[in-house]
């Protein structure tokens, strides 16, 4: 009797932040600030602590409005987590497209405002 190994590739990546991951973040940002919701961004990464974090702006002299956190916890495992305004944290997950959704639900409530 034989057995094949079933290959998930998903589980064989390494835990990490990947530049289309950047560029989804970098693309809500552009969609905003196109609409003038947003108007000013930074990116922190500080590779020693396993940290990087994706910051969305009103106005360059405002307090965060909405900031996205990636945070290596583990040798295989990144969290991404998200804080908004006067809210505190209001996502957090090991997958990428769980919170990446509700920052742009958060993103699209400022076009209805």
């Amino acid at each position: 009797m034989s057995f094949d190994v079933i290959v998930n590739p998903a589980f064989q990546q390494p835990a990490g932040f990947t530049q289309s991951q950047f560029r989804k973040l970098d693309q809500l940002y552009c969609m905003a600030a196109a609409e003038k919701a947003l108007t000013y961004r930074t990116v922190d990464c500080n590779f020693d602590d396993g940290l990087a974090s994706y910051t969305y702006y009103k106005s360059e002299h405002t307090e965060p409005y909405l900031q996205f956190v990636i945070r290596k916890v583990g040798p295989r495992t990144t969290l991404f987590e998200l804080y908004k305004q006067e809210k505190g944290r209001i996502a957090k997950s090991s997958v990428f497209d769980r919170v990446t959704e509700k920052l742009s639900n958060e993103i699209n409530a400022l076009f209805e405002d």
